[in-house]
């Protein structure tokens, strides 16, 4: 079969193609970082000021003037960073119409893409770095003079679970309040599955008892937690979630495709790549409590 030239017309109908291909498959990825992640998007600012996450106004009783909450003390910001993935074709690829050998690397693009932000989102969880109050994420914080620790070492058992769920509930605001913590997504590593599901999605136990935390929990399995012995116990049902993913610039397919292009001149080759500006951040460690097995 003779080769085609490779007009303008055909390297624009071909990018298309890719582009296409490329967003189909982004769209269609899990993102099981959304299930942990709250995504805010960022239109200019290199940094952004997160202040405010640490404030949780009460309602009270309107006597006199009102009482404006203001920003919090605490400094806490998330700097943006950028990220790419880029592939090289040779041009006989394009040149004998066999784009359909092309078209898998391309769709490996958009699956990186979601491999990146689930990396960084449950990454997060396990680097335990530092949130808004200066202390890291998992650790023993004060609200109002009082402390409360975000981390244990109970079992994934129904007694461990129950006694997490009693340390999340006793959260209070700094006017002694419950802050009403609902816990609702178990994230666990692939080691602690099968535990998981047994604890949270079977109606009845081994020994054929009523399983009274059936349904109780979602189960979340994510590959990117590398201890296999911790399991994490979130808050996901509010307007903001454990974890921040601050997005400058969501994913960009382009295309180096012109003959005057470097690497067509230098090696009859193509270009594709794909670039993102994003970074990840602690939002309320309030909404999180880690255990680890011992």
């Amino acid at each position: 079969m003779p080769k085609q030239e490779l007009t303008f017309e055909k390297l624009t109908e071909i990018n298309k193609v890719f582009s296409a291909k490329f967003n189909q498959v982004l769209d269609d990825t899990s993102k099981d970082y959304l299930k942990i992640a709250t995504e805010i998007v960022v239109n200019n600012n290199a940094t952004v000021d997160y202040r405010w996450i640490a404030d949780l106004p009460s309602m009270r009783e309107w006597v006199g003037d009102r009482v404006l909450h203001g920003l919090s003390m605490w400094d806490y910001t998330i700097k943006k960073k950028r990220w790419e993935v880029s592939i090289e074709v040779d041009r006989d690829v394009i040149l004998d119409d066999n784009i359909g050998i092309a078209k898998p690397k391309i769709m490996d693009m958009a699956k990186a893409v979601d491999d990146h932000y689930c990396e960084s989102v449950f990454g997060l969880l396990e680097a335990n770095g530092t949130c808004y109050d200066g202390k890291k994420f998992f650790d023993t914080h004060e609200i109002g003079g009082v402390e409360f620790a975000n981390f244990g070492e109970n079992d994934l058992t129904e007694e461990g679970f129950n006694a997490t769920l009693a340390q999340m509930a006793r959260l209070a605001k700094e006017n002694g309040m419950p802050l009403r913590i609902r816990p609702n997504l178990v994230v666990v590593p692939p080691e602690l599955r099968a535990k998981a599901v047994e604890l949270f999605k079977c109606e009845r136990k081994a020994n054929g008892a009523t399983n009274p935390l059936f349904g109780m929990c979602e189960v979340l399995v994510s590959y990117d937690l590398l201890d296999k012995k911790s399991w994490y116990l979130l808050d996901t049902t509010r307007s903001i979630k454990p974890i921040i993913l601050q997005v400058h610039k969501k994913p960009e397919f382009v295309a180096r495709d012109k003959s005057t292009d470097e690497a067509a001149f230098m090696r009859a080759a193509y270009q594709y790549g794909v670039d993102t500006e994003d970074n990840v951040g602690y939002s309320l460690w309030e909404l999180a409590f880690k255990n680890t097995i011992a």
